[in-house]
C-alpha cells in the first residue's frame, strides 16, 4: 500500500504536472527506485563493497596484509550494513540467498559469503599462496563487478546495459582501491613502496578515464533513450553540477594533475591524499550520474 500511495504521489502531483497515467507507455522515463529516498543507500552499498574489494585485489599482489584487513571489513561490515539499511524488511532479506540460479542479487549475497570465509581465513593464515590468491582474486573481481552487473541485466534501461558497465566498475574497483594502497603504505612511511606503486596508479587512472569515455560514447551512440541518458547527465539542472565538477573535475581533471606532477615515481605523501580524495569524490559522482540519469524506454513508440 505505501508503494502504491508514492506511485499516486509521482503520477497525480497536486501542482498537475505529475507523471500522467499513460506517459510512461509512451516517454521516456526516468527509474527512480535505486536512487532515490532509500535507494541512496544502495549506491554507497555498491560503491564501498566494490572499493573493499578493490583494495584487498590489489593488497594480495604486495602481499599487504593491512590492506587485506582494510578491504575485508569495508566490503562486509560497511558495505553489508549500509545494504542492511536499504532493505525494506531485512528480517525477509535471506530469502534472496535461495535463487542464485536466476538472481544476480542472489549470486551476489553468495560470492560475497564466500569471500568473507576466504579472506578471513588468508588473513588469519597469512599466507599468499597461487591457489588462495586465484580464489580469493576471482571473488574480489566478482564482488566488484557485482552493483554493476546487477544493474546491468536491466534491459530496458539503456545507460545500465550498456557493454561498457561492467568493464568500467571493475576498472572502478581496482583503481580506487589502488589508491587507497597507496595511500596507506605512503603514511606507513614506505615511500620507496610508494613510489615503485606509481607505475600502476598510472596505468589504472588512464585505463579509468578511457572507459569512462568509452562509456559514454558508446551509450549516447546506443540509440534515442541512451543519448538522452548522456545528454542529461550534462544539461539537467541537477546533474550537471556533478557531472562536470564531480566526474570531470574531481574525477578526472585533478587526479591527472596530481599524476602529472608525480610522473616517474617522484612521489609526495599530501598529493597522494588529495588525489585519493577528489578519486573517491570522482567515483562517487560517477556511479550517482550513471544511476540517476537511467531511462527507461517506452513501451510503444510514437509515430
Amino acid at each position: 500500500m505505501k508503494e502504491l500511495n508514492e506511485l499516486e504521489k509521482i503520477m497525480f502531483r497536486s501542482s498537475g504536472n505529475g507523471l500522467k497515467p499513460y506517459e510512461w507507455m509512451v516517454l521516456p522515463t526516468r527509474q527512480q527506485q535505486w536512487i532515490d529516498d532509500k535507494g541512496i543507500f544502495l549506491w554507497l552499498a555498491f560503491f564501498f563493497s566494490e572499493i573493499g574489494a578493490g583494495l584487498y585485489f590489489v593488497s594480495m599482489f604486495y602481499e599487504y596484509k593491512a590492506g587485506l584487513i582494510l578491504g575485508w571489513l569495508i566490503t562486509l561490515v560497511l558495505g553489508g550494513f549500509i545494504h542492511v539499511l536499504y532493505l525494506g524488511k531485512p528480517m525477509r532479506a535471506w530469502r534472496m540467498i535461495m535463487k542464485p540460479q536466476t538472481s544476480e542479487l542472489s549470486r551476489g549475497i553468495w560470492i560475497i559469503g564466500i569471500y568473507a570465509v576466504f579472506g578471513f581465513l588468508q588473513m588469519v593464515t597469512g599466507s599468499f599462496n597461487i591457489v588462495l590468491n586465484t580464489i580469493s582474486g576471482i571473488l574480489c573481481l566478482l564482488i566488484i563487478s557485482h552493483g554493476f552487473a546487477t544493474m546491468n541485466v536491466v534491459r530496458a534501461l539503456p545507460a545500465w546495459s550498456s557493454t561498457m558497465v561492467l568493464p568500467l566498475s571493475i576498472v572502478s574497483g581496482i583503481w580506487v582501491g589502488q589508491q587507497v594502497l597507496q595511500f596507506m603504505v605512503a603514511v606507513s612511511g614506505s615511500a620507496a613502496m610508494a613510489s615503485g606503486m606509481e607505475i600502476w596508479a598510472e596505468t589504472f587512472f588512464f585505463a579509468y578515464f578511457l572507459c569512462v569515455l568509452l562509456y559514454a560514447w558508446g551509450t549516447y551512440h546506443s540509440d534515442d533513450i541512451g543519448k538522452a541518458s548522456i545528454v542529461m547527465q550534462a544539461t539537467d539542472d541537477e546533474l550537471k553540477k556533478i557531472t562536470w565538477i564531480g566526474v570531470g573535475g574531481l574525477g578526472i581533471v585533478l587526479p591527472l594533475l596530481f599524476t602529472l606532477i608525480m610522473w616517474g615515481g617522484d612521489t609526495n605523501g599530501v598529493l597522494i591524499f588529495l588525489r585519493l580524495a577528489c578519486v573517491f569524490a570522482g567515483d562517487l559522482a560517477l556511479r550517482y550520474v550513471i544511476m540517476k540519469s537511467a531511462l527507461y524506454k517506452p513501451l510503444l513508440t510514437r509515430q
